[in-house]
């Protein structure tokens, strides 16, 4: 318990210190604390993660452990970008979100299984799902960030965000999560998709998770589309983005809660 407690304090004092340096930028030391709490913070995550998961020989799976390996995936995705561009700022929506997928690896245990429990084919399907959302996750943060930016600079104004890069590279970076996400997730949904015709003699099977998930894939094909076919950019890809990993939560998160955290009472 200590570790996933030490790990979201500092996922806390990382958001107090970037909404800080926000307000007053060019403190280097600060910046370079933020950096610092922020590696701690993956660092100790992932060793709650690993100590949580694993038994001698096997690896336990359940919602709540899903839900933080995702939010740890998107908190590591950050540092990452944070080598290549200035996006520092994309931690005010990064942060948050590790601090609730922690906290979820916490409360919403369920009962959680051995992953050997599973056939293969579902053990690849589950292994997949979780990157899948860590990408997304990510994505959704950037194009939260990117919507702040747009409606920023139609006012023609400065404000807290004015150091973020041209919005042309953010557009950019989002994309690219875009669509590696939607990758992952178009060969998860195969690989379901043809399992359930092996087992059933069906490829689909028309329950909450499938119209969910569905609805989202559809989602993020026509962002990908609208940018290369006509052109979408800023807030309205931004917006598509959000609306596509709302149904993306349904899909999963949201049908898991129900069945592992209501249905069992």
């Amino acid at each position: 318990m200590l570790l996933p407690i030490i790990c979201i304090a500092l996922y806390g004092l990382c958001t107090v210190l970037l909404w800080r340096n926000i307000n007053a930028p060019g403190d280097q030391n600060q910046t370079g604390g933020i950096y610092l709490a922020a590696t701690a913070a993956v660092v100790l995550h992932a060793a709650g993660l690993y100590r949580d998961m694993n038994i001698p020989g096997e690896t336990l799976i359940s919602l709540g452990s899903a839900v933080s390996t995702a939010g740890w995936i998107s908190a590591l995705l950050y540092l990452l970008l944070s080598l290549r561009i200035r996006i520092i700022e994309l931690g005010l929506i990064v942060f948050p979100i590790s601090i609730l997928a922690a906290l979820a690896g916490i409360l919403a245990t369920g009962s959680a299984v051995p992953l050997s429990n599973f056939p293969a084919n579902v053990q690849v399907h589950i292994l997949l799902a979780i990157p899948t959302y860590g990408i997304l996750f990510t994505a959704f943060a950037q194009a939260c960030l990117l919507v702040a930016q747009d409606r920023q600079l139609r006012k023609g104004v400065g404000g807290r965000i004015s150091t973020l890069p041209p919005i042309q590279s953010m557009e950019s970076y989002l994309f690219f999560l875009i669509v590696c996400g939607f990758a992952l997730m178009t060969l998860n949904l195969a690989l379901g998709m043809f399992s359930h015709g092996l087992k059933y003699g069906r490829m689909l099977e028309f329950n909450h998770h499938v119209v969910f998930s569905l609805a989202a894939w559809i989602s993020f094909g026509t962002i990908i589309a609208g940018r290369y076919v006509m052109g979408w950019r800023g807030e309205i890809a931004a917006k598509w983005t959000i609306a596509a990993f709302s149904l993306l939560v349904l899909a999963y998160f949201g049908t898991r809660f129900v069945n592992e955290l209501i249905l069992i009472q």
